[in-house]
Order: C-alpha cells, then sequence, then structure tokens
C-alpha cells in the first residue's frame, strides 16, 4: 500500500491572499485537488495535513479526489505536519508532496515509487542548471560554488514507513529543524536515492508562479503543451 502525504498548512501571507494559496482555484479547481489528481492509479489513499480552522475547507478542496482522503490536523510546522500525516496514514511506502506543486509529471511520481523498492528514501530532484554565487551580508561575491554535484530538490519525496516514522520521531524529540522531508532521513543515518524532477513541477510560492500554472494547464487544455507524463 502507498500513502500520499500532503502538507498543507500554507496560510498565503507570502502569496499575498486572503486565502491559502493550496485552497485557490486553478483554471477552476482547487490547487491542492490538482495536486492530489496528478497521483491518481499511482496511490491508496491520501492524508492531508492542515490548520485545525481550516479542516472543513480543505475537505470541501479534496471532494472527489481519485483516491480516499483523509484530512487530519497539522502541527506547527511542515515537519510536524508530516509526522502528523504520516502517523495517520497506512501505507507501507509514503510520498511527501507539496499541495502546491499541482504539475508534477507521473514518470516522476512512478520513478520515486519505484525508487523505494531498493532504497530506504527517494527524492525528485532537478541538477543544478545554473552557476551557483555564494555572497556575504553585504551581497559581494565570496565564491563561486562548483554545481556537478548539486540538485534541486523537489517533490514527492518518499521513505519506508517503518524508518520514516522512527526518523520524524528521532527528528521531534532531538529538535531538528529540517528543509525538507529528505532531510530528516539523512540525519537520521539513511541514504536517499535521487530520482530525476522536471522543470514543470513548480511549486506555487508567488503569483507569478500561480500565473505561469494556469497558462501551463491552459496550454495542455488547448493541446498546445504536452500533459504530464
Amino acid at each position: 500500500m502507498i500513502s500520499l502525504l500532503l502538507p498543507a498548512g500554507g496560510s498565503g501571507t507570502r502569496f499575498g491572499s486572503a486565502i491559502p494559496k493550496q485552497l485557490l482555484p486553478l483554471v477552476g479547481v482547487p490547487v491542492i485537488r490538482r495536486s492530489l489528481d496528478a497521483f491518481a492509479g499511482l496511490v491508496d489513499e491520501a492524508v492531508v495535513a492542515g490548520p485545525a480552522e481550516r479542516l472543513d475547507e480543505l475537505r470541501s478542496a479534496c471532494a472527489g479526489a481519485p483516491m480516499p482522503v483523509l484530512v487530519v490536523a497539522g502541527g506547527g510546522d511542515r515537519q510536524a505536519s508530516v509526522f502528523a500525516a504520516l502517523n495517520a496514514s497506512h501505507g507501507e511506502r509514503c510520498l511527501v508532496h507539496d499541495a502546491v506543486r499541482p504539475l508534477v509529471p507521473r514518470r516522476c511520481i512512478s520513478a520515486c515509487i519505484a525508487a523505494l523498492n531498493d532504497h530506504v528514501a527517494a527524492l525528485v530532484a532537478l541538477p543544478c542548471p545554473a552557476t551557483v554565487k555564494r555572497g556575504d551580508a553585504g551581497r559581494m561575491v565570496l565564491a563561486t560554488v562548483p554545481r556537478a554535484d548539486l540538485w534541486l530538490a523537489q517533490t514527492p519525496q518518499g521513505f519506508r514507513r517503518a524508518e520514516g516514522l522512527a526518523a520524524f520521531a528521532r527528528a521531534i524529540s532531538a529538535g531538528w529543524s529540517c528543509t525538507d522531508d529528505a532531510e530528516v532521513l539523512e540525519r537520521a543515518g539513511h541514504a536517499v536515492k535521487l530520482v530525476e524532477g522536471d522543470p514543470i513541477n513548480l511549486k506555487i510560492t508567488e503569483p507569478g508562479d500561480f500565473a505561469l500554472a494556469e497558462a501551463l494547464l491552459l496550454a495542455q487544455d488547448r493541446g498546445l503543451q504536452p500533459a504530464s507524463k
């Protein structure tokens, strides 16, 4: 059994909206529902963790998803929300996905799931395409960072359930503050497999990201852009 975990605690402050961006309609469908739809036929259940005061809104936004969806109260940050969703899930393998990455290609999801056959944990990521500079507080270049072994993390990020539960419990008890889910497994001592991602797998963070996602979906509807595979 494969579980999909969606932390959905964003408030929309950074996005500049009174409504959290995961609840906004994207070409007529809530962003979070589009993120769920991307996993149709690839997972057996989904657990969404969000703010206690927005659980009914999240349930409404997820209605009609292509898998059973359980909505639970999350924690004070992403890490705690993922742990809450993980505890409410049932899968032997779990995928964590950003609720605001609605365009993830199915091949990326399938590759991440397949990687868990041979590895405890895996994540979708892109080889870094740009020159990377390290700067100081005054925005002066300190060094150029070699990029040959640098990757830009995306989601989904997956792990086997038993090891994931132990790693997230340890993170909370030890006070770890990790920037993504794979780091939790890394700090617990597990090797994490890199699975190549896709530039279309964008995370909606700023209004421009939303406009781009909308344009890509409209182009797909008109046959101008291939659907994500």
